[in-house]
């Protein structure tokens, strides 16, 4: 216990130390003064009643010496509170008159695609050293002084706007720019929500072109797969989705769909997500430090906006691809007014049927997926917008069986039938609101269904037809409001309120079998729900102190109460920044967050069978403490270049006891789980170019996560590698535009082996009546196999052409696994353990199910 408070003390100071270091690393204005006098040969001549001035104002330690002697004394002394005037050899300093206090008003407005009318997220707006960003709605508010202002307008891959204002009352002002991928965005330093520019470490903006670009398992372009590539975040399986953040399970990310929590990302396992490319607008990570307006999760948010539609004119396209096809349509209802946006993917079965056929050796199989996302967005006036969001998702799986268990025996007839369906379906209508040129409010009421349903038909030799039903899901339904208040400047508050109704059903079972005296049916049910409220409150200051330093102190009160019990949680959330105009710079944070919700899973894939549950009267919430610092750089144009490191300590973790059975019940589940401990480091290396023909990023991640639980039922109390420990992860992704017709690119990753549970020897014994021995496995630990490294490189390249009517057509072949490397998806024993001789151990084998996969798409942009 007290190493754990020691190194917990260690983390903070190093912490607050990274944090602080650049304010040290300045100087008085009376240390430059003597260091100027040292290296020019002159003197200072000054009154008595500037020496607290000079003594308390701070200036950047470090100034060329190759510079002139005005042009140092114009960095020293320039936006302090002393004016200097240079009389030969003689320096005669004066306090600068007090001007007259200046009124301030504000501009404000929206920045768009002026091809399409699409907001812009992230895009910026200049007045000299004074920035904003537009939020994830496009708006932006800066209070600037009365009077003249040049403004700069810019967005990466958009040709930049400026423009002359004289300011003499809160105005709107509403910019379209016009796009232009050869150029780059004036450099933003306030206000940024992620990306080396924000104040929280962390923080990725996720470039789309990356995502639609990077090759991936099938052809298919997939935001989940693509945020696997960056540091600190790792795959489940071997090629299949889920994320694993910083040393947390699948279930501790808050994936949000156009701010909706989302319960199931994933289709066919966790190969796909459900996140069509088209539909997206854009992707922001946050894995190290969380503003206050995100909770209910522990390890990660993943915010994913989609697109608003275009307001101009009716555009799509249509894909054709290897295992499934995609449809994109977007256009104006009534032209800069309202606008929809429509996609469509569905996974046809014309190639998967027969291979899943002959793997399974069943009559019949069958399985297909399909995603539906459409939006309507209304400018009903300047000051007020409208959205309608809907997504619905299902995936569906049939198997059936028929075979005489006795061959020519039609007594032993034996016929099963399996079938699953399972999805989500989103809704949420959002209202946003301008009370004023400082003021942004956006409410949304939201409903948000998830469910899986498994019918189960046996037919046996002699018996009745008998019939299993089971289904799990979850119900909420929620309202949020959130602020953007920017008083000044330097400050933007963000603060709201959100409330979710949860009716939680875990488990129920219906048996039917028809009776044998009146051939009627009785039906049995099992299981039963949980109900939950779950509020929250939360408040965060974007503060910027200078244009070196900024600090966004937050937080989040989140109240949640189930069968009587009240949970209150105080989630306090705080990051600091200082950063050199010249792009070097340190971050800091430290974030509590807290989770309702649990996941209970049996399998390293996406299973439909996954039972979510809520914390119950005597489940307490998880709980999770971060403590996160790196060093950044960019100050090389177009590149990126950061070094982070993160402490993560998490309580009240839930695990199956050792021999407990999944799925003993819905009223059982409490009794087969413990709840304990855990602890993540880890320490990322990130390098990203996104200038030029050839973009991409190289990230490399060294992390080690450990769990243990008291009670003794799970490796003895004593601590145990999480399943997807990871020590090892090296990702290189790049993309290069070799013409507007030819573009490729590669992504290579290579990652340790996750952690399993396998025994070491077994003991071989005979009975009397068994004609083969029976074995009885030895087991040293808790996740005592760590899985052979994994490894592969992937190819992609887009073959684009003009038609005849000016449309784009794509031909996109890639290659999964170029080399084909053997990596392992399963460890199973080589041979039954039974006839093994495991006097010097028990041998394995892996399974690789994903080697060398060629893919094409054909997509047709119109």
């Amino acid at each position: 216990m007290k190493n754990f408070y020691l190194r917990k003390v260690v983390a903070v100071a190093v912490a607050l130390t990274l944090a602080v270091l650049p304010v040290f690393a300045q100087e008085t204005l009376l240390g430059r003064m003597e260091q100027l006098r040292k290296s020019y040969g002159i003197h200072f001549i000054y009154d008595a009643s500037l020496q607290g001035a000079l003594s308390a104002t701070r200036t950047p330690s470090t100034l060329p010496s190759t510079l002139p002697l005005e042009e140092a004394l114009r960095q020293t002394f320039d936006g302090t509170a002393v004016n200097w005037q240079l009389r030969g050899n003689n320096v005669v300093l004066k306090g600068a008159p007090v001007a007259p206090k200046t009124r301030r008003y504000a501009i404000s407005g929206h920045i768009t695609d002026a091809e399409t009318g699409e907001t812009l997220i992230g895009a910026g707006i200049l007045s000299g050293q004074t920035g904003a960003v537009t939020n994830e709605f496009g708006f932006y508010s800066l209070p600037l002084p009365a009077g003249r202002h040049q403004l700069r307008v810019a967005y990466i891959g958009y040709e930049q706007v400026v423009v002359e204002l004289d300011l003499q009352r809160d105005t709107v002002l509403n910019f379209a720019l016009h796009g232009n991928s050869a150029l780059d965005a004036a450099r933003i330093v306030a206000r940024k929500d992620a990306g080396l520019q924000a104040t929280f470490p962390g923080s990725v903006e996720v470039p789309l072109n990356q995502i639609r670009n990077v090759p991936a398992l099938f052809g298919e372009s997939d935001v989940i797969k693509t945020l696997q590539l960056l540091p600190g975040v790792l795959g489940g399986m071997e090629g299949f989705s889920g994320l694993y953040v910083r040393g947390g399970g699948p279930e501790e990310n808050l994936v949000m769909l156009d701010g909706v929590p989302v319960y199931n990302m994933d289709h066919l396992l966790g190969i796909f997500s459900i996140f069509p490319p088209e539909a997206v607008k854009d992707v922001t990570l946050h894995k190290g430090s969380f503003p206050a307006r995100y909770g209910g999760r522990i390890s990660s948010v993943v915010d994913i906006r989609t697109n608003d539609g275009n307001m101009k004119e009716t555009h799509g396209s249509l894909t054709v691809g290897l295992l499934n096809d995609r449809f994109h349509l977007e256009g104006p209802i009534v032209k800069d007014k309202l606008s929809y946006s429509l996609s469509a993917r569905g996974m046809h079965t014309i190639l998967l049927t027969p291979i899943l056929h002959l793997a399974l050796t069943n009559n019949y199989t069958n399985y297909f997926f399909y995603d539906l996302n459409g939006k309507l967005t209304w400018r009903a006036s300047d000051k007020d917008r409208f959205y309608l969001n809907i997504y619905h998702g299902t995936d569906h799986g049939r198997v059936e069986n028929e075979f005489e268990v006795i061959a020519n025996n039609p007594d032993t007839y034996l016929k099963m039938r399996y079938i699953f369906d399972w999805g989500s379906t989103i809704g949420a209508l959002r209202w946003n609101h301008v009370f004023s040129s400082r003021l942004f409010s956006n409410a949304t009421l939201f409903v948000n269904r998830y469910g899986t349903n498994m019918d189960t038909y046996y037919k046996g030799p002699g018996s009745d037809d008998e019939s299993y039903l089971f289904h799990t899901g979850i119900l909420d339904i929620g309202a949020r409001v959130d602020f953007d208040w920017t008083p000044a400047p330097d400050h933007l508050v963000k603060f709201g309120a959100e409330y979710i109704w949860h009716d939680f059903r875990p488990e129920t079972i219906a048996s039917l079998a028809a009776t044998e005296d009146s051939g009627q049916n009785e039906e049995l049910e099992l299981g039963h729900k949980y109900i939950g409220s779950d509020a929250s409150l939360y408040i965060e200051d974007n503060i910027s102190l200078g244009r070196y330093f900024s600090i966004n102190p937050g937080m989040r009160l989140t109240w949640f109460n189930t069968q009587g019990a009240n949970y209150f949680s105080l989630q306090p959330r705080f990051a600091v920044k200082a950063a050199l105009d010249n792009g070097p710079g340190v971050k800091a944070a430290y974030s509590r967050m807290a989770q309702y919700v649990h996941l209970l899973s049996s399998s390293i894939v996406a299973l439909p069978l996954d039972l979510w549950v809520p914390i119950t009267k005597d489940i307490q919430p998880v709980k999770a403490d971060h403590y996160s610092a790196g060093f950044y750089y960019d100050g090389l144009p177009g590149w990126e270049f950061s070094v982070e490191g993160y402490w993560k300590e998490m309580f009240n973790l839930i695990e199956f006891k050792s021999g407990s059975a999944f799925l003993a019940g819905a009223t059982e589940w409490e009794n087969q789980i413990e709840t304990g401990r855990g602890r993540s480091v880890g320490l990322e290396f990130f390098v990203q170019k996104n200038l030029g023909k050839t973009t991409g990023w190289i990230s490399y991640t060294l992390s080690k996560t450990t769990r243990w639980f008291p009670g003794g039922t799970i490796n003895m109390g004593e601590p145990f590698l999480y399943r997807y420990d990871r020590t090892h992860a090296f990702n290189v992704t790049f993309c290069h535009k070799f013409s507007e017709k030819v573009d490729a690119s590669l992504s290579w990753v290579f990652a340790s082996g996750s952690m399993m549970t396998l025994p070491q020897r077994a003991t071989l014994y005979y009975t009397p009546l068994a004609d083969a021995p029976k074995a009885v496995e030895h087991v040293d630990g808790y996740n005592n196999y760590r899985i052979p490294p994994s490894h592969r490189l992937n190819l992609g390249v887009n073959l684009r052409h003009r038609t005849r009517r000016g449309n784009e057509a794509v031909w996109n072949f890639s290659i999964y696994n170029v080399y084909n490397a053997m990596n392992p998806q399963f460890i199973t024993p080589d041979s039954p353990i039974e006839y093994q001789n495991s006097e010097g151990g028990i041998k394995f084998k892996k399974i690789t199910v994903l080697p060398i996969l060629p893919a094409f798409s054909y997509t047709y942009n119109f």
